[in-house]
């Protein structure tokens, strides 16, 4: 079906023209981050609760979204996904500037997120279609720098902005959607599977495959998205005027993991990365949740970040090494549905836990949840020196 990515040179021309894509869509994604929070808690009066749900609705939908994507990315191709995706999500990040009520705000959020899962499964599937079977960790790792840079740069602009204009940080996100649009229309089709094979692929083939690399990333998903939405006001409740440096070490922090971690993903393998991964998040919510000064939270930030920079390719890596090469978009659409249930329930689980606990428990719980994914992806380690000494005698 792909005519466009057969020679080194085009391969390369794809992926370059991929980083731009996912550097623009989440340059705008996080300058929402620090925005959105803000106009809920600071414009519309909200509680904790009605914070996290407006930041989490987003992956409440893309659960929805992501597997009926991933079939359809398998069967017709990435392109459609990659930028139709795009404008919606441009829509939706204008319309937040004309948001009055909370439910509008959780509303729009639902459309971007519904939107936004189609978009990054296919991100997905491009980055490894392109990419060797034996890189595929080191392809993952590259995609999610796009998303480290832009949770670096955009959510500090979302605090600039916020601060001077209430349009600013919603004409901008808009604006870096389209700019994504316009990058991702001029990529190939990568697709190379007969159309009609992913048919023969069952539902159930996919999510055996996946299910334990997707629980543990349901629990780095959870951390993920609790850390975010909840790091506005844990900034001030320690002492600190803003938010930004806190946002921007974890970003840097995850950031400059990202930059080395995709060969060491390959070379150690991608189990044994993940739960390496979930031990600095562990360790990052314990400090977060226990110690409340300001030069321990920036380094329980920074821990959260690594943790996060090795879990999500490695993770991603298990998942796609597991699930049948024809229904690859199928199997990334399944396995990133459970990291959006956990982000999805972050919110209004963790925002409750706050409210009935207190403060501490905002980041008590996502501490206890990570715990839990670091066994599950414990219990990965067995299977994976199993294959790694088969392909040693083969």
């Amino acid at each position: 079906m792909s005519e466009a990515v057969d020679s080194p040179f085009e391969r390369r021309s794809t992926q370059r023209t991929l980083d731009i894509v996912a550097l623009a869509n989440f340059l705008a994604i996080g300058v929402m981050m620090s925005a959105v929070p803000r106009l809920v808690k600071e414009n519309l009066g909200a509680n904790s609760t009605q914070v996290g749900v407006s930041a989490t609705i987003f992956f409440a939908f893309a659960v929805l979204s992501r597997p009926f994507v991933g079939r359809r990315a398998d069967r017709v191709g990435r392109r459609p996904f990659l930028m139709y995706p795009l404008i919606a999500m441009a829509l939706v990040a204008f319309g937040l500037g004309f948001a009055t009520e909370v439910w509008h705000v959780i509303a729009l959020r639902s459309v971007q997120g519904a939107f936004g899962a189609g978009f990054y499964t296919a991100c997905a599937a491009v980055a490894t279609d392109i990419a060797p079977p034996d890189r595929r960790g080191s392809a993952v790792a590259r995609l999610s720098l796009g998303i480290y840079v832009g949770f670096a740069i955009g959510p500090f602009l979302g605090e600039f902005l916020f601060d001077r204009s209430a349009w600013a940080p919603w004409i901008l996100a808009a604006t870096l959607h389209l700019i994504a649009f316009g990058a991702a229309s001029k990529m190939p089709e990568t697709l190379v599977a007969p159309v009609a094979s992913v048919d023969r692929v069952r539902d159930s083939v996919v999510w055996k495959a996946i299910a334990w690399p997707g629980a543990a990333q349901l629990a780095a998903g959870l951390g993920y998205s609790s850390l975010i939405a909840f790091l506005p006001s844990y900034s001030r409740s320690i002492g600190l005027a803003s938010s930004s440096g806190m946002f921007l070490t974890y970003a840097l922090a995850g950031l400059a993991t990202r930059f080395g971690v995709g060969r060491a993903i390959d070379r150690v393998g991608p189990v044994p990365s993940a739960v390496g991964g979930l031990v600095a998040m562990v360790a990052g919510f314990t400090m977060l949740c226990t110690v409340w000064t300001p030069a321990v939270a920036f380094v329980g930030a920074a821990l959260c970040g690594v943790g996060f920079g090795i879990t999500y390719p490695s993770l991603t890596a298990v998942a796609v090494s597991r699930s049948p090469e024809m229904a690859r978009a199928t199997a990334l659409g399944a396995f990133l549905s459970l990291n959006d249930v956990g982000n999805a329930i972050a919110g209004p689980l963790v925002g409750r836990a706050g409210d009935l606990g207190g403060f501490r428990w905002l980041y008590g719980t996502p501490a206890i949840v990570a715990t839990i994914g670091l066994c599950v992806a414990a219990a990965l380690l067995p299977s994976h020196r199993r294959a790694r000494a088969e392909l040693l005698l083969a």
